[in-house]
C-alpha cells in the first residue's frame, strides 16, 4: 500500500470509528493491511490536517480538520458582517462600501476571490470600496442579496 492510499484509508477510518490514539489508529490500518510505523502515521495526521477534538463526554478522537474553503467562506462571512457599510448591485456588478473609510476593501477583495464561487469573475479595490463582477445580472443581484443579508446581521451595542 503507497502512501496515497494508506492516507486516503486513514482519512475513512477516522470517518467511521472513535479513534483515541495513534495507536488505535495503527492497529486499524494493520487490520486493513497497512503497514506503518508510529512515526509514520505521525507525518500522515499532520498532512491530513488531521486533529483531535472533544466529544460530549470529554474524549478526544480524530477528526479531519474543516477544510480551508470553508474557513474562506467563514472568514469572508465575518469580513461582511464587521466591515461592510452598503451593498449595492448594478448590472453584473456589486458595488461594496466598507465601514469606517479603511482601508479594508483590497482585504475584502482577496477573501471573495478565494472562495469557491463560479459566479463571480473577478473584484477591484481601492481603498474603501470594491468592485465585484460577476457573470451576469442575476447572479450579481444573487450575490447582493446574499451579502445584505450578512450585513443586516450584525449586532449593533
Amino acid at each position: 500500500m503507497n502512501y496515497k492510499e494508506r492516507r486516503q484509508l486513514i482519512y475513512e477510518l477516522i470517518q467511521t470509528n472513535k479513534i483515541e490514539t495513534q495507536e488505535q489508529l495503527l492497529l486499524l490500518l494493520q487490520a486493513h493491511g497497512a503497514n506503518a510505523t508510529q512515526a509514520t502515521i505521525s507525518r500522515d495526521i499532520r498532512a491530513l490536517h488531521i486533529s483531535k477534538v472533544p466529544d460530549d463526554d470529554g474524549r478526544s478522537y480524530y477528526v479531519k480538520a474543516p477544510s480551508a474553503a470553508v474557513n474562506r467562506e467563514r472568514q469572508l462571512k465575518d469580513a461582511i458582517r464587521e466591515r461592510v457599510a452598503t451593498v449595492t448591485a448594478v448590472q453584473f456588478t456589486v458595488v461594496i462600501q466598507t465601514s469606517m473609510k479603511l482601508t479594508y476593501a483590497p482585504i475584502l477583495a482577496g477573501l471573495i476571490d478565494d472562495i469557491d464561487n463560479d459566479d463571480v469573475v473577478g473584484t477591484i479595490a481601492g481603498t474603501d470600496t470594491l468592485l465585484v463582477i460577476l457573470k451576469d445580472a442575476e447572479a450579481a443581484a444573487s450575490f447582493a442579496d446574499w451579502a445584505q443579508a450578512i450585513v443586516k446581521e450584525r449586532k449593533i451595542y
